[in-house]
């Protein structure tokens, strides 16, 4: 009839909702009436949306792993009474930090090396970059660029581009004439005294060696953070130990000395959290430590990848869930966003918000 909206396009448009839960979340962000306030600001994430609220959820959820981290542990637990003492955990929570080498390579490595340097965090997993480009930086600076410097103007220059990041050629010179000797001196340990290297030990050395509070690998060493890079070869490490077998041959690094490391740091923690930045080896290296548990009990990832070619990069939480790698009674999250951008203000909400009480028991130098 004329002036009658029609019935099938009203109850399309204008069908009843359910009723809501009072309990729910209502989405609100912050008025900056109030101020300027960056913690306020922060606190409103979880009720802003997209990723917003997904940052909202790691932030957390990262303090559910402080929380449990701050639990004393109970020496006479029987679980732990067949712990050995290398691998028992110290605290209610082991907390798992990955990262990829473009965050160190940034000025994200200096909110890693906080981490480290107040011993926030109880294992850190990285590539080779990860490790090197820390060491690098305490040689030379990294400058910033811009994304469209073609590259074979910057090649007949000598200068690498990672991103908008440049590093001068010179650097890496700087950093074999840093190495060799030490490499050297590693050997005739390894001839004279039968020191066993793994990965892991080259670089609690290497951060000793450096004694440079900049460097996050030194306070690793101080604060005896295990680190571990199983593909420490793919990287400029990787073409030094590779001069290095001409010039002086026979050095050795055990890498599976390092996975029964890794691995019982996982086995035998009371709970686990793994905090991801990035994907690629890190993320499943971790991930793969904790299937040995039956899955972390917490976890975070901050990385851009998507899951719809199958990369584990990309994987969503729950795909972890199914391996084992995650429990299945956790409430992980996964923040779609460039660490860069995150991470720090993550770092604020988190371990800095509640530095007084992590470090409370903990004196670094």
């Amino acid at each position: 009839m004329a002036g009658e909206v029609p019935s099938v396009a009203a109850q399309a448009v204008l069908m009843p909702s359910c009723e809501i839960p009072e309990d729910m979340l209502k989405i609100r962000g912050y008025d900056f009436n109030e101020g300027v306030d960056l913690q306020a600001v922060l606190k409103t994430y979880i009720t802003t949306g997209f990723q917003a609220s997904s940052m909202g959820l790691a932030i957390q959820e990262i303090n559910k792993m402080i929380e449990k981290r701050l639990e004393p542990v109970e020496e006479d637990e029987g679980k732990l009474k067949q712990v050995p003492d290398e691998h028992r955990s110290r605290s209610g929570c082991t907390i798992f930090l990955g990262y990829t080498s473009n965050l160190i390579s940034s000025g994200v490595r200096e909110t890693i090396r906080y981490l480290a340097q107040h011993k926030m965090v109880d294992v850190i997993v990285t590539t080779a970059g990860g490790v090197e480009e820390d060491f690098i930086k305490c040689l030379a600076h990294t400058y910033l660029g811009e994304f469209s410097l073609p590259g074979k103007d910057l090649r007949l220059k000598g200068i690498n581009r990672i991103g908008n990041l440049l590093v001068p050629n010179d650097n890496y010179c700087k950093f074999e004439d840093w190495l060799m000797p030490i490499l050297d001196q590693m050997l005739l340990e390894q001839k004279t005294e039968g020191t066993k290297w793994t990965p892991s030990k080259m670089i609690h050395r290497l951060g000793k060696e450096i004694n440079n509070t900049d460097s996050v690998y030194y306070w690793a060493y101080k604060n005896n953070i295990p680190v571990f890079s199983p593909a420490l070869t793919d990287g400029s490490l990787g073409d030094m130990l590779y001069f290095h077998s001409f010039k002086n041959p026979g050095l050795v690094l055990d890498i599976v000395e390092d996975i029964r490391r890794l691995n019982s740091q996982a086995v035998f923690a009371k709970r686990t959290g793994m905090i991801i930045l990035g994907g690629g080896l890190v993320k499943h290296h971790i991930s793969n430590a904790n299937l040995m548990r039956n899955g972390a009990d917490h976890a975070v990832f901050v990385n851009t990848g998507q899951e719809f070619d199958g990369s584990d990069s990309g994987a969503r939480p729950d795909e972890a869930v199914s391996w084992g790698k995650i429990r299945t009674d956790a409430k992980p999250v996964k923040v779609y966003a460039d660490a860069s951008l995150v991470f720090p203000l993550i770092v604020a909400e988190t371990f800095a918000l509640h530095a007084d009480k992590l470090t409370a028991d903990k004196k670094a130098d």
